[in-house]
């Protein structure tokens, strides 16, 4: 199947969301460089609400386009800062690049996973490491050097782009589900101590997006959701709940996953459906 992106739609203004107090501050989006990927949706979305753009990507030639393209459509101010953030010295070439902008809004988003999806011990342990220094280290110190911005100014807003499979593992991809589920427990726990703060804290729970082209095509078709829809849903709920799976079909799926089924057998659900989409024996 090929499938079409649908991130480029006609954008409108979101009629309620707690990024309306931000415009003409500054947004911070990693993971931003891809045309079709769900960073760059988020970007789309924050422009047309009027803030500033801080973008963060490893594709240094897709990012400084993806910058442009943003400059020229809603006239807002981009900075970009091309860097690895699995290199420990990513967070200071971010903080030196965007010395002077005052981040309101801070969105992790970035990730990194091998593409063959081997077994955990089939994966190199350098592999390993480096997807721990990306999805792990990588939030941690943008959360950390931001939210203690924001929370000195009593001020801000933390997305935090996690998955489902931190919820309930996933074997074949079961170092990303760990990593997911590292930042499903970080948010949560920075969401409630920073309760009062004027900081928000939101976890988001995604599923199967349109971001792969024809990679999900195993997958059943219902679970895909299109990433403009997601952004908005997302933005929409900072400030009133603390985690949020933003598709339907997703909430099922989930609900079905962690409280209609035994652990046990919710393992051996999820590796089983894996194994069909992902085509593994």
């Amino acid at each position: 199947m090929v499938r079409a992106a649908g991130h480029h739609p006609s954008l409108r203004r979101l009629r309620k969301s707690r990024v309306r107090e931000y415009r003409g501050g500054w947004a911070l989006v990693t993971g931003a460089a891809r045309d079709v990927g769900l960073g760059y949706a988020f970007a789309r979305q924050l422009a047309a609400e009027g803030l500033n753009l801080i973008l963060v990507d490893i594709l240094d030639d897709e990012l400084a386009a993806r910058s442009a393209e943003l400059r020229t459509e809603f006239g807002v101010d981009v900075i970009s800062v091309p860097c690895d953030m699995g290199d420990p010295d990513a967070i200071d070439r971010i903080a030196a690049a965007t010395d002077g902008a005052q981040v309101d809004l801070l969105v992790c988003n970035h990730m990194f996973t091998p593409s063959d999806t081997p077994r955990v011990l089939d994966m190199p342990l350098d592999v390993h490491r480096r997807m721990i220094d990306i999805n792990a280290r990588g939030y941690t110190d943008l959360i950390h050097r931001y939210g203690n911005q924001m929370r000195s100014r009593g001020r801000g807003s933390i997305v935090i782009v996690s998955s489902g499979v931190g919820l309930t593992s996933s074997p074949f991809t079961g170092a990303y589900g760990a990593n997911k589920a590292f930042q499903i427990g970080l948010g949560e726990a920075l969401w409630f101590e920073l309760l009062g703060s004027g900081v928000d804290v939101l976890v988001m729970v995604g599923g199967l997006m349109n971001t792969q082209g024809d990679l999900f095509d195993a997958y059943p078709q219902w679970l895909i959701s299109e990433p403009h829809a997601v952004v908005r849903r997302v933005l929409s709920a900072i400030g009133r709940k603390h985690m949020l799976v933003p598709s339907l079909p997703n909430r099922l799926f989930l609900l079905l996953q962690t409280r209609l089924m035994s652990r046990r057998r919710a393992v051996m659900s999820i590796g089983q459906f894996q194994a069909k989409g992902l085509g593994k024996s």
